[in-house]
């Protein structure tokens, strides 16, 4: 198994990576709601936030295999009072112009948002608040959903179950390892859902290594980028980066 750490921005790095070499891409980019991740600034206008993700898009679709997946995370729904936007729809929309074929929208339920009391005009129609506490997980390819080649599947029945109802109820992070930091059950179960193990899997948004240690769990390559370094420094100590973990090749890089 080969854990590749970069630490970088990822539309520097991703023009390194081979056409054709990606099994599956498992990621959650930065929301665009003002987060302070430190380097990233998480606060454009959103049309320059989708032409951003069209960037780095354009460079996944390339790389994946025609075979390979996508699993990408965001909201349903997102904003302020002065203007809201539907992230995945907008990046349905854009995965589809790049050439992306769809394959299915798997729900997420994030329980901590169920607590917000932002109701807008209370028990009145002027100007309800319309809260979404669900997240997303766009499932898309590139050429074809089959698996061209067979492998070792590593995902148990339970998992297998909830995985293909669509409905993922998962339980959110508690510990506050970066501002936005999904639990490893989420991408654990795209992994096992959608590879086999020892294929190749790609975060372009690594934050605090969430993917890769789902990797190391199951048995998967993996390549994270990750372009704060206080983010990469805690990414590697939840790896124990550099020790004996039997087969384990560690690599990081760092890209200017």
């Amino acid at each position: 198994m080969k854990l590749t750490l970069v630490q970088g921005d990822c539309l520097k790095y991703l023009p390194k990576i081979p056409d054709e070499s990606i099994d599956l891409v498992v990621t959650s980019p930065p929301y665009n709601l003002g987060i302070d991740y430190g380097i990233c600034k998480d606060k454009l206008p959103w049309d320059e936030y989708y032409s951003w993700c069209e960037s780095w898009l354009r460079e996944i679709y390339r790389i994946l295999k025609r075979d390979g997946r996508l699993c990408l995370n965001h909201y349903f729904s997102c904003g302020d009072s002065s203007f809201r936007t539907a992230p995945l729809m907008e990046l349905y929309n854009v995965t589809k112009r790049i050439g992306f074929k769809h394959h299915s929208l798997a729900i997420w339920w994030d329980q901590t948002l169920c607590k917000l009391t932002a109701w807008g005009s209370w028990c009145n129609a002027r100007a309800p608040y319309i809260n979404a506490p669900l997240e997303g997980i766009l499932i898309m390819y590139k050429k074809i959903w089959r698996k061209l080649n067979s492998g070792k599947s590593t995902i148990n029945k339970k998992s297998f179950i909830m995985g293909t109802t669509g409905i993922w109820k998962i339980q959110p992070e508690t510990h506050n390892l970066t501002k936005s930091c999904f639990p490893i059950e989420l991408p654990k179960l795209c992994i096992e859902l959608l590879s086999y193990e020892n294929d190749l899997v790609l975060d372009p948004f690594l934050g605090s290594g969430t993917t890769m240690l789902a990797c190391l769990q199951t048995n998967r390559n993996c390549i994270g980028i990750e372009i704060e370094p206080k983010y990469v420094e805690i990414c590697k100590k939840r790896l124990n980066w550099g020790s004996t973990l039997g087969d384990v090749e560690f690599k990081y890089e760092v890209v200017s």
